[in-house]
Formats: structure tokens, sequence, C-alpha cells
């Protein structure tokens, strides 16, 4: 797959992808870069993914090996994560539920964050949302 090295359109095809074909999409879309790729998933009422999103993302990428423990790295993590999330949620609902498959993807100058999935107040309200972030390192 040509991204035309923009890990910000290599985070969103992750963070879109069916779980099942998750495996052979981030192979396809990282071989033969040095791309570091790390995918979580955050889901609950909205106020339990507003005050928890962030932290899953950092431990995640510390985690996955995407970002080190580094001031420069996290503050990237966090900044770009802050701003997925605010693509996700200010039209929300009350105490909306959401379920989230997020993809962090560093490239080594820059790390990207997508978050893809779905929100519900109502079980006949279920559709889907899309936040994106990215920082400099």
């Amino acid at each position: 797959m040509n991204t035309g090295n923009r890990i910000g359109k290599v985070a969103m095809m992750i963070a879109m992808s069916a779980d099942a074909d998750e495996k052979q999409v981030v192979e396809a879309l990282s071989k033969g870069s040095s791309l570091r790729i790390a995918v979580t998933y955050v889901s609950g009422a909205l106020s339990y993914v507003q005050k928890n999103f962030v932290k899953t993302l950092v431990g995640s990428a510390l985690h996955g090996n995407v970002v080190a423990k580094d001031t420069g790295q996290i503050h990237a993590v966090i900044h770009a994560g802050l701003e997925a999330i605010h693509g996700i949620t200010p039209l929300v609902a009350g105490e909306s539920q959401l379920k989230l498959k997020v993809a962090i993807v560093n490239d080594g100058t820059w790390l990207a964050i997508a978050a893809y999935g779905e929100s519900a107040f109502h079980p006949v309200t279920n559709h889907e949302r899309f936040g994106f972030g990215i920082m400099h390192i």
C-alpha cells in the first residue's frame, strides 16, 4: 500500500481497519519503513473516555515501544491524543457510550494518532466517529 510516507494517512487506515485485517494492514503499511505503530482500544461512557483517553495512549505508546520515556515524545503523545479526542467528543450527547480503536504511529519526526469508532446515546442512535491529531516530536 502506498501512503506517500504520510503517517497521518497510515494512522487513519489502521484505526479504520477491521480487527480481523489489522495485522495484515499494519504489515502492509509499515513494510520497508521505520514506522513504529501501536493499536489500542478505549471504550466506555463519555466521561470515562475523556478522563482516560490520553493516559491509555501514553501507556500503549510506551508499552508498544512507539515512543521512549522522553519528555518530548510523551509530550507529543499527549497533544496528538488531545487533538484526536477533541475531534470525537464535542458533539456527543450526555453520557453517550463510545467504542474507539486508536492507532499511534511514529516516524521519528512526527507522531500521529487516529481514533475511529462509534458513539451512541441510545442503541438506535449508534453512529461513526473519527478523531485525529498529529504532533512534531
